[in-house]
Order: C-alpha cells, then sequence, then structure tokens
C-alpha cells in the first residue's frame, strides 16, 4: 500500500498515513503499533529514496510527525531498548518531552540522510519503480539490480560497478586505456563471485542473491560476507545509534 500511495501521491501523503498509525497507537486504538515499528517502517520508506516535487510540504509533515511520535514516546509505560538508546533515558520518569522531540528530530536527520544514501550512484539509484495505470508500483532490491548488471545480458561495463587498480601492472594498464581500448576486468568473468555487505545482510537478502544468481547464470559460486547476520529490528537500532560510525555489532 506504501509503495502505490507514494506512485499516486508523493512522500508528504505517505507521512500523513503513518501520523494517522501514530495517532491511532496513541489513543489506544485496537490498531496499534509500537514506536520501534513505526520507525522500522520509517527506514523503509525513506530507504526507498523517492523523490517529492513538494519539500515544503514534506517538511510540514515531517514536523507533524515527529510531534506525534515525541508523544507517543513520552505515553510509553516501558522503554523499549530501541527508545532508551535514542531518548538516554533507562525509564519514562527520566523522559522528558523535550529529550523526546530532540530525539525525533535526530532520527528525521538520519533518515533524510538515508534517503540520499545512493545519490552519488549513476545507474543503481533507485529501488523504486512507480509503475502506470497497468502495472503497479514495486520495490526493485538494490542487491538484486547489481546481481543483474553484472551477469545479465551482454558484458557491459556498470558505471556504479569500479575495478579499482592495483599494483604497477594494473596502473599501467590504466594509464594505456587512455590512448587506446583496454579490456577492463568483470566480475562475470570469473567462477567465483565474493559479494561483501557492509552494515549487514538479511536471510531474505541471501535467498534473494541465490535465487538471482541460480537463474541468471548457473553453476556461478557466490561468497556472501557481511558484519553480521541482521533482524528486521536490528535495522533501526544500528541507524539511530549514537555512535552510527562505530556502532556495537556484537564482536
Amino acid at each position: 500500500m506504501i509503495l502505490q500511495a507514494l506512485g499516486d501521491s508523493d512522500l508528504a501523503a505517505v507521512l500523513k498515513q503513518i501520523r494517522v498509525l501514530v495517532g491511532a497507537s496513541a489513543t489506544g486504538s485496537r490498531e496499534h503499533y509500537s514506536v520501534d515499528e513505526v520507525l522500522t517502517l520509517l527506514v523503509y520508506v525513506y530507504g526507498l529514496g523517492v523523490a517529492t516535487e513538494h519539500e515544503s510540504e514534506q517538511q510540514q509533515e515531517e514536523s507533524k510527525l515527529i510531534g506525534a511520535l515525541a508523544l507517543a514516546v513520552t505515553m510509553e509505560t516501558e522503554l523499549s531498548p530501541l527508545l532508551r538508546t535514542l531518548t538516554g533515558c533507562e525509564t519514562p520518569a527520566e523522559l522528558t518531552a523535550e529529550r523526546a522531540h530532540s530525539a525525533m528530530q535526530r532520527v528525521f536527520d538520519t533518515l533524510r540522510g538515508v534517503a540520499s544514501a545512493r545519490a552519488h550512484l549513476k545507474q543503481l539509484r533507485s529501488v523504486y519503480h512507480a509503475g502506470d495505470g497497468v502495472h503497479q508500483a514495486t520495490y526493485r532490491p538494490f542487491l538484486k539490480q547489481l546481481l543483474e548488471e553484472i551477469y545479465q545480458g551482454e558484458r557491459a561495463d556498470c558505471p556504479d560497478v569500479e575495478h579499482v587498480s592495483a599494483g604497477i601492472t594494473e596502473l599501467l594498464k590504466t594509464g594505456f586505456s587512455m590512448f587506446m581500448k583496454v579490456s577492463r576486468p568483470h566480475p562475470s568473468d570469473h567462477a567465483l563471485l565474493i559479494l561483501f555487505v557492509v552494515g549487514g545482510v538479511t536471510p531474505s537478502e541471501l535467498r534473494l542473491i541465490r535465487e538471482v544468481v541460480s537463474t541468471l547464470r548457473p553453476g556461478t559460486q557466490v561468497l556472501v560476507l557481511s558484519t553480521r547476520l541482521l533482524k528486521p529490528t536490528d535495522v533501526p537500532e544500528l541507524l539511530f545509534s549514537k555512535d552510527s560510525l562505530a556502532p556495537d555489532i556484537s564482536i
């Protein structure tokens, strides 16, 4: 529903819908969503990186949602580990409205960074397809797009997959490539692909990697390495860590 709503309107409208969910939870509605769940949902929404045409409206909705989330946090009878990390408070008795509001402001500062995380890429920038009158809006996982660029179709260079030269021989080849056509190494040249995912990888992503590679290039071996195996609840915990450059990854 979120994917379709982004296609039909924009991010501001989706944030308004999420604010309604927060308000329903605060009033004790049967459709109760914890603050942790709403924050996880927001990570997904901003992670799509959908550009908005009405920035002022988005900022207004963000301000309203920050206020609604801060109110919901102050009404919690027990703080989750994530909320304790965000607010710096161990118990609801220590929490003030100001601290809750400041914590939610920091959350949205981080979310805006998430939205622009792929802005420097040339081809793999978008993971969202808005669809049209016939096809529904879809989410296109980044890892799937990356593997398709490596193994699907012609052996063309993807501008976002860079070969880093190492050693004097490779540097000479790079220099000669300025004057003549020199073939660069390509990941699909080898029977083994080592894929390292910084920050963590989920079980569903591991399954996706296996399915995509077995479909596009049967017989290819893929070794997936990462800093940790992620659960959905780990994502906001790591993302909103006070020291996001050196989070606790349980090592």
